[in-house]
């Protein structure tokens, strides 16, 4: 599968480029960037330093859309009018309207369009549901963080007008862990902006969501404080908690501790790479011709990231 990159970012980088390599399913044809070097690109890669250009000559059959946040949804778009399957960055829209458009423009056009929330995939998140599962205890409650120091001033998240702000950068997190612990929307959103920058930019927020059955989630996340990345979830007679959900480096095992009448016990998960098995994930549905739930989450999570903008009275 020949796979174009749009966008040079630091994630892609970091982590999208190492995966699509060491998958032998990938092929790179090219990378599309406006400030990339060619000494920044390995030189088995083209540089293409128009996006236009590089969708209509790169032969690929996927685009992995990897620029600021406001521009997703819109290379996702002509890359989907393009003919190619699509995986975009978080958060793939910044409404649930863009979201709606993008989904039926995919549908139409037979097309894969998935977000890349990756950490669902990686093993770690699989041990930590079959805990609840193996004693038929569901969780009932769950506590999420995911914070870190501030970034820097010029950091596109730092301007509104770039898709910047906490809401649109880590609220597809809440909405992801929402969905995969209780598989449904909440039937109440609360969400507090508590912090922001010089320009009224928010930089980190507190969220309470309520759903039926007497389950909710509460979670801080921000981009203002000491690093923080866990999830602790409990039901009536067992709680696990893990650390580094939301990003764990591939060379990293897992690690949950596991409660369960009043005994803690350590349960470690194999590294994995959750990159890459989200990509292979995304590759087997487009072999199969089903790639149905990836589209639903991206809207499904794009509705409750809007919840949580207009409970917050963001726009």
């Amino acid at each position: 599968m020949k796979v174009l990159l749009i966008g040079h970012s630091r994630i892609a980088r970091r982590r999208v480029l190492p995966a699509l390599r060491s998958a032998k399913i990938f092929a790179i044809t090219g990378v599309a960037s406006r400030t990339a070097r060619r000494a920044d690109v390995a030189p088995d890669l083209e540089l293409f330093d128009d996006y236009e250009v590089a969708i209509a000559r790169s032969g690929a059959d996927l685009a992995y859309v990897s620029v600021a946040n406001g521009d997703h949804a819109r290379w996702a778009e002509r890359c989907l009018r393009a003919g190619l399957h699509v995986v975009v960055d978080k958060p793939a829209c910044l409404t649930p309207g863009e979201a709606q458009a993008l989904v039926e423009l995919a549908a139409s056009r037979r097309r894969c369009l998935a977000e890349a929330i990756v950490f669902p995939f990686h093993p770690q998140v699989g041990a930590f549901l079959d805990s609840f599962a193996a004693t038929g205890d569901p969780p009932l409650r769950a506590t999420a963080a995911f914070s870190f120091p501030p970034l820097p001033a010029d950091d596109f998240r730092h301007r509104r007008e770039l898709g910047g702000g906490a809401i649109n950068d880590l609220g597809p997190y809440v909405a992801a862990a929402s969905r995969i612990l209780f598989g449904g929307p909440p039937r109440s959103v609360a969400c507090a902006i508590v912090n922001r920058n010089p320009d009224g930019v928010e930089t980190a927020f507190s969220v309470l969501l309520a759903y039926d059955a007497h389950r909710s989630l509460a979670g801080h996340f921000g981009f203002d404080t000491a690093y923080q990345n866990r999830l602790l979830a409990f039901g009536r007679d067992v709680a696990v908690e893990m650390k580094r959900i939301f990003t764990l480096p591939s060379n990293e095992a897992g690690r949950l501790a596991v409660t369960r009448d009043g005994a803690e016990r350590a349960v470690e998960v194999a590294p994995s790479d959750m990159f890459g098995e989200f990509l292979l994930a995304v590759a087997g549905a487009i072999e199969a011709g089903n790639w149905d739930t990836f589209s639903a989450a991206l809207l499904a999570d794009a509705q409750l990231v809007g919840q949580l903008r207009q409970s917050s009275g963001e726009r």
